[in-house]
């Protein structure tokens, strides 16, 4: 079962990405590699409600380099989950792969059937967290990536993720700092762990000014 890499870039106070959940937990091996914005992909024709659109022929989402045209995974998936409406891994495909384009509101859909199915999927519930932002529901977003704290405190990708919405959305930097620094800890030696100690740096400034 893989899972997808969401990327948003922020142009408020930090030019650091949003992400989602990845094929392995591991942070080194994506959260410290930040790949490019996806290419947004124009919507015509307009696909079936449900469906992801097509990307260009031979391509496949999430970078996975898979083989099989991505128009014949669609295909297999969409009639597993005709077969299983229950099919967890169908369920995300189709989740990731409207993610991938962009179409947010079809994305939380899937990873909300998904959860009905997994509640305990950390993953999946990462990557709803990034479809709630991305809609604009902040709020909802960390309810989520609460929730997966919750569940795993040492869950790298929501404290990164609570850290960007903390900071650029809710204007609350000493949340920011408190995600990030666990962070570094966990993975102190990861390239991303060096910019994010710059950051928590920048943000202890004003507290020093004051003083």
């Amino acid at each position: 079962m893989s899972y997808s890499l969401k990327l948003i870039l922020f142009s408020f106070l930090l030019f650091l990405p949003l992400i989602g959940c990845q094929k392995k937990e591991g942070m080194a091996e994506n959260v410290g590699t930040a790949p490019p914005p996806p290419t947004v992909i124009p919507p015509s024709p307009a696909p079936p409600a449900g469906e992801a659109p097509p990307l260009p022929p031979g391509e496949s989402p999430h970078g996975s380099g898979a083989p099989v045209p991505f128009m014949q995974k669609l295909a297999e998936y969409k009639a597993r989950l005709e077969k299983n409406p229950k099919d967890i891994e169908a369920l995300i495909f189709m989740g990731n792969s409207n993610y991938d384009i962009q179409r947010f509101e079809k994305a939380k859909e899937f990873y909300q059937r998904a959860l009905e199915v997994d509640p305990n999927n950390t993953h999946v519930r990462t990557d709803l967290a990034s479809a709630y932002r991305s809609l604009g529901e902040t709020d909802h977003a960390l309810e989520e990536l609460n929730r997966v704290l919750k569940a795993d405190p040492n869950h790298e990708v929501a404290l990164y993720n609570s850290g960007i919405i903390y900071l650029n959305d809710k204007n609350d930097p000493e949340k920011a700092r408190v995600s990030w620094e666990k962070l570094v800890q966990l993975k102190p030696n990861d390239p991303l762990s060096q910019e994010l100690k710059k950051q928590i740096s920048e943000l202890k400034q004003p507290a020093k000014k004051n003083k």
